[in-house]
């Protein structure tokens, strides 16, 4: 049966349907969580970081996104920079050598405490480490603004929108997100040789969205990483697999089968022995920044001036203007 034509849409004052779906309705954050609940990994807790922090640490000591990311900015020697979600010190350790002061905040007391062994190991005095969430008061903590805050793959949050907001409040110029496109670090094609499915969750996209929402246009550039990873034996490489498979859904001895049946597929040699694991999708981040004499998105005018931060004149991403922090 035929439906009834429906009768066109009557146009109030202005020309806009009243049933029309406009932009600024949507709700990113909301839709964010939402997306959130369905991915296939369920979040990681405190206990499991906990118990993960010496491998995640040793994994990340010699890491391709590490360089691209440090890359991309002239990091000044007077700036002082708050690492939110700061892990073992991926880029804490590396900064504390560029800038004159980091923050190290993370929830995980394991990871702090491989961070501190680090430092220790390194010589670093200018890392202060902090154990506390985005959810936490961090004024009560005595974190204050920063002239840098960075959120490196550690936007891991039910309340996205409180924690943008919270980075913009504790910058004092620059704000630097690094964010999973798509499956990001995850290897889709792993999930389906296991036959189990595969849902990533929300992606850079909402991040860009909210902040959009909340009147900063924030610039994007990509750091997309080799598809090779290299591995001094068989064992390391299929650890490296091993990892995104969470510890609540062990793999049964099937799955453990087809998972080492995979890795022997994408090995081959090195010349020096060591072996290298292909995947046929890298992994991609989207590098989000902005700066915080930015005019706003929404007509409120420009933000509190200060000077500008230099951006890497080698780098894809451009900006004008001087130092801040000085």
């Amino acid at each position: 049966m035929r439906a009834p034509a429906r009768e066109p849409a009557r146009l109030p004052q202005g020309g806009v349907p009243r049933d029309r779906l406009r932009y600024r309705d949507l709700d990113w954050n909301a839709m964010w969580r939402e997306e959130r609940r369905h991915k296939s990994r369920p979040r990681r807790n405190r206990g499991e970081w906990d118990r993960r922090a010496a491998d995640f640490a040793s994994r990340n000591l010699d890491s391709p996104y590490t360089d691209q990311f440090l890359a991309r900015f002239h990091w000044q020697p007077h700036w002082t920079v708050l690492d939110a979600g700061c892990g073992p010190g991926t880029l804490a350790l590396p900064l504390a050598r560029r800038v004159h002061r980091v923050t190290a905040v993370d929830y995980a007391a394991a990871m702090l405490a491989e961070l501190s062994k680090e430092q220790q190991r390194q010589g670093l005095n200018n890392i202060r480490p902090v154990q506390a969430a985005w959810e936490d008061d961090w004024e009560k903590l005595a974190i204050e603004a920063h002239d840098v805050v960075i959120a490196s793959r550690s936007l891991a949050v039910d309340d996205l929108e409180g924690a943008l907001k919270k980075m913009d409040r504790f910058s004092k110029c620059l704000a630097i997100i690094g964010d999973r496109v798509g499956a990001g670090p995850f290897d889709p094609e792993l999930f389906a040789a296991l036959g189990r499915p595969f849902d990533p969750g929300p992606d850079y996209i909402y991040t860009l969205n909210i902040l959009y929402r909340l009147g900063i246009h924030a610039k994007v550039d990509f750091i997309i990483l080799d598809h090779e990873r290299i591995y001094p034996d068989r064992q390391r490489a299929i650890d490296s697999l091993l990892w995104m498979i969470p510890a609540e859904e062990p793999l049964s001895p099937e799955e453990q089968h087809r998972l080492e049946e995979y890795a022997d597929a994408r090995l081959h040699p090195k010349p020096d022995g060591r072996l290298a694991l292909r995947r046929d999708t890298p992994s991609q981040w989207a590098l989000i920044h902005w700066e915080k004499n930015q005019a706003s998105a929404h007509g409120r005018g420009p933000r509190s001036p200060v000077q500008q931060p230099k951006i890497s004149t080698d780098s894809p991403i451009k900006s004008g203007g001087t130092r801040c922090g000085s």
